[in-house]
């Protein structure tokens, strides 16, 4: 009986959803019918396996349409509620949302967009090619790291701590941007990190949204995809969205407004249903 029920939970939450849901559908049938003083007894020529096969294949079609349906609703996008923290999870381009943006960048939040330090496809490389004016990101990273108490290296550049935010509000396209010092750059220029270095990364990026977001609606990419170099191994989307989420909720930051996490370009590579209820917990009278 305990396999039977650690097999059961290690099913995907769509289909022990499915499953509840199909067999409570079931219920509620032969309950009805109960009522109406309807039996499949009733039938003369019926056997004990033919009234077996029918519950049973009613309980099959009601899954398969249970098992569809919530994959369809739920493909593209879903909503959850982290620390009392609204966050929905889905497809879309950082730049053609509105709230404030969080950028991915290095830590010197450099504007050398070249593909050697920058890559120009990199949501960096965009923001200051397009979306961006790279004199006015120079002086709003020289305000922060005067706040810091920073000085310069010896290649003329700042070195702030993994997890940074930098507020900057852009004059080219009017809109807020919150530039993150995600990753660090070796000597080669090459972004490299790992698990447990991203992870502190996220904390402290959560606490510093809470810091400068000022009551507005927030939207990240999924962060980590374009940093190829985890010295710990890859990671999919999948271990990348989650700690997103886990950190949000260890992190203690409670944000009033809403949090839209975009994962650009086909989201059918990651189950976002079971990610659904990943945080659900029975409130306390």
């Amino acid at each position: 009986m305990i396999r039977i029920f650690k097999w059961y939970n290690n099913l995907s939450k769509q289909i022990r959803d499915s499953v509840f849901i199909s067999a409570t559908l079931v219920g509620m049938i032969s309950t009805i019918l109960s009522i109406l003083g309807v039996s499949l007894g009733d039938c003369k020529e019926s056997s004990i396996w033919l009234r077996m096969g029918i519950i049973l294949g009613t309980f099959l079609l009601l899954y398969f349409v249970t098992y569809t349906v919530i994959g369809i609703i739920f493909r593209n996008l879903i909503k959850l509620t982290i620390r009392k923290t609204s966050v929905s999870i889905g497809c879309g381009d950082i730049f053609n949302v509105s709230g404030l943006r969080v950028i991915g960048c290095d830590t010197h939040f450099d504007t050398r967009v070249d593909d050697i330090i920058i890559a120009k496809k990199s949501l960096h490389g965009q923001l200051v090619l397009k979306h961006g004016d790279k004199d006015e990101i120079k002086s709003t990273v020289a305000v922060e790291a005067e706040r810091l108490g920073l000085q310069k290296n010896s290649d003329g550049l700042y070195d702030f701590p993994l997890g940074t935010i930098i507020r900057y509000d852009s004059s080219v396209d009017n809109h807020t941007y919150l530039m993150l010092a995600m990753a660090e750059l070796d000597a080669q220029n090459e972004a490299h990190t790992n698990m447990a270095k991203f992870e502190l990364m996220l904390m402290k990026m959560w606490r510093e949204i809470s810091r400068v977001y000022a009551l507005n609606d927030v939207a990240l990419p999924l962060l980590g995809t374009g940093i190829p170099r985890f010295d710990d191994g890859p990671k999919d989307k999948e271990d990348l969205l989650r700690c997103m989420l886990c950190t949000l909720n260890s992190s203690g930051v409670t944000l009033k407004s809403k949090v839209e996490i975009l994962i650009y370009g086909n989201v059918k590579d990651i189950p976002l249903y079971e990610y659904k209820d990943m945080f659900h917990t029975i409130p306390r009278r």
